[in-house]
């Protein structure tokens, strides 16, 4: 049991180390209109930024094998609670986060060299 709860700090450690190379790598970038950024505290499951042209750069990366995803589909825009009069324009704030977020890889295991790939790759898109 000891041993797992050392792997999860080591993980939680990795994380937060992926998390500090991301920001510093797009902090002031043109392209980025928000992002997880440093907060103390954060576990880091996900790396969140908000781009212009999502779809494009989601595309993008996948051309090149990165394999994104978007997270935090409005709930009042997903089937279910489409049925209770909830339309598009309702919550337009979250509608525009939805339109911009992008999760970007984040795992333990994913090496600085990887990390790099995908960095050069996010900013290869905006620079073309």
């Amino acid at each position: 049991a000891s041993s797992q709860l050392n792997r999860a700090d080591e993980n939680l450690a990795r994380r937060r180390e992926i998390a500090s190379r991301y920001y510093h790598a797009f902090d002031g970038a043109d392209f980025i209109l928000g992002q997880s950024g440093i907060v103390e505290g954060h576990a880091y499951h996900l790396y969140v930024v908000e781009v212009k042209d999502r779809l494009g750069l989601y595309n993008y990366l996948r051309s090149k094998d990165i394999f994104a995803q978007v997270h935090y589909i409005p709930l009042h825009l997903m089937p279910y609670y489409r049925q209770f009069g909830w339309n598009p324009g309702d919550f337009p704030h979250a509608e525009k986060y939805y339109r911009h977020c992008l999760s970007l890889p984040m795992y333990p295991t994913l090496s600085d060299r990887e990390q790099d790939f995908v960095i050069e790759a996010v900013r290869s898109y905006y620079a073309k």
